[in-house]
């Protein structure tokens, strides 16, 4: 298992929160572009897993410099109703196939144990 930390951003706009996550990461962890993304919360994680077209969420792919990308972000719903907000930060648990996001504080330094 691999570990990220990132932090909620601000959409376009300003008002609400965003997480785009984009890079090879997620293609390496089957998070391919078209591949359907299924969200789901419990115990203050909120968990991606791939699913199918039918799912809550989608991969895309964005050019970037020019480049496509595969691209991911997570929108003002899914945070707002997890109780994520602007400046949060973040840990992400990456294992093929499964994302679990969750809230780290300013003292977290190292992934937490499951």
């Amino acid at each position: 298992m691999e570990f990220k930390e990132l932090m909620i951003q601000r959409t376009p706009n300003g008002t609400l929160p965003n997480l785009p996550l984009n890079g090879q990461w997620l293609s390496d962890l089957g998070f391919t572009v078209g591949r359907g993304v299924h969200a789901s919360f419990a115990n203050s994680c909120l968990t991606l897993t791939i699913g199918d077209a039918s799912t809550n969420l989608l991969v895309e792919s964005r050019m970037v410099h020019k480049r496509p990308r595969t691209h991911l972000i997570i929108n003002a719903f899914w945070l707002k109703k997890c109780g994520f907000h602007i400046g949060d930060r973040v840990g992400l648990t990456l294992a093929y196939g499964k994302i679990q996001i969750h809230k780290i504080n300013r003292f977290t330094t190292v992934a937490p144990t499951a």
